[in-house]
């Protein structure tokens, strides 16, 4: 299994999962154009797209997601407008597609129906962001994957020092917005296992975070909880640049 965090953060979101001929997109949140130069740049194209998977209705994930064939298009009811009942994705329900399993997780945010997706081939894959907190059921589920790509949304300090109004960023901060660093990284050192081979860091806020920021946060957190996991495998997602990973690197 090999994934490409094309873009993470408020401005938009897409990351494409590849496992033999099964190709799965992940949101597309951001410009076709930029999508189309972004895929041609690793040799691909919309081609290998199998299915395409919407977290949620916010417009950092869904912008230009209806630019693609509805046939290939999957989310969780009342997400998507039209969207075929049977296109329609349950949590906790296993599916088929092609040659990867995957499981819808709900989680904790601020919009409709808003999903993680849990993908296993064979090698396994969580992707998770947008969620103020992570259940009991859904850690339970995600113990010692090969890949995380997680939410590490920001900074607290760093965030009660934007010029931000005080409502927005309780929103943040609360139940239904998004993981900081420090939750992320705890939640990680809960997980993570013998299996695992990276963790990607995604959806960081440009103004309430930054990369160096959110690594310190890691390697101090698992150092702090004696975690034998190569700080050289924690890698960050950002708004501009490709971030790619799995087999391929490993």
């Amino acid at each position: 299994m090999d994934y490409y965090i094309l873009a993470s953060g408020s401005k938009g979101n897409a990351t494409f999962v590849k496992e033999g001929h099964t190709g799965i997109l992940i949101d597309c949140g951001i410009a076709k154009k930029q999508f189309n130069y972004k895929m041609q740049s690793l040799g691909f194209s919309e081609d290998d797209i199998s299915y395409v998977f919407l977290t949620h209705d916010h417009f950092d994930h869904y912008k230009n997601i209806h630019t693609f064939d509805t046939n290939k298009i999957y989310s969780g009811k009342g997400n998507i407008k039209d969207l075929a009942s049977d296109h329609e994705l349950k949590a906790y329900t296993h599916y088929q597609f092609g040659e990867l399993d995957v499981m819808p997780l709900k989680i904790s945010h601020d919009a409709t129906n808003p999903f993680a997706f849990l993908i296993k081939g064979k090698e396994s894959l969580l992707y998770m962001t947008d969620t103020g907190y992570v259940s009991k059921k859904n850690r339970n589920l995600i113990h010692d994957l090969n890949y995380y790509i997680i939410e590490a949304n920001h900074d607290v300090k760093m965030l009660m020092n934007t010029r931000r109004p005080l409502f927005l960023k309780n929103r943040i901060l609360g139940d239904t917005g998004h993981l900081n660093n420090e939750d992320s990284a705890r939640l990680m050192c809960e997980v993570i296992g013998k299996d695992t081979k990276e963790i990607a860091l995604a959806h960081l806020s440009q103004e309430a975070n930054s990369k160096d920021v959110a690594l310190e946060t890691y390697y101090t957190i698992f150092d702090e909880n004696h975690m034998n996991f190569s700080h050289d495998h924690i890698k960050v997602a950002d708004q501009v640049n490709i971030i790619s990973g799995g087999e391929h690197e490993n």
